[in-house]
């Protein structure tokens, strides 16, 4: 890898509605727009800032994970955020819960917990936030 690293996106709006196009050259684009409450119809700022710590996080563990031999036979997670109105401030995210469920091999969960925290503290997006991200995770052996 060279530093500094670059990334790229574009947006374009239709000029219609509160949706529009984020694309990323070589990736199918993404509908983006407005955050709802409830049902979403397209992904949002909130949404994506979300995915984007729960993407770094479960990167982050398999690649430390892969350096480190641990074998991971499987690994979900959720995520979900809290955004708050701060008065003279506005919209802010007060913290992001990611609570991955990982299966390893037997005999390798207390591993799999020291590569999690490892990763936790490693990963590039949560230490840009300027507010906590906490893993809860679950580890089930199999």
């Amino acid at each position: 890898m060279a530093f500094p690293m670059h990334y790229e996106t574009s947006y374009e709006w239709s000029g219609a509605g509160e949706e529009g196009t984020l694309a990323v050259a070589g990736l199918s684009p993404l509908s983006v727009g407005v955050p709802t409450e409830g049902d979403a119809k397209c992904w949002s700022p909130e949404h994506l800032l979300l995915a984007a710590a729960e993407i770094c996080l479960v990167n982050t563990f398999l690649v430390i994970s892969g350096m480190s031999k641990l074998a991971v036979k499987a690994y979900r997670s959720s995520a979900s955020g809290e955004l708050t109105l701060v008065p003279k401030e506005g919209y802010k995210f007060e913290r992001i819960t990611i609570r991955p469920v990982i299966t390893v091999a037997e005999g390798s969960i207390e591993r799999a917990e020291r590569i999690l925290e490892k990763s936790h503290r490693a990963c590039l997006i949560t230490r840009s936030f300027n507010f906590p991200v906490e893993v809860e995770p679950q580890f089930v052996a199999g």
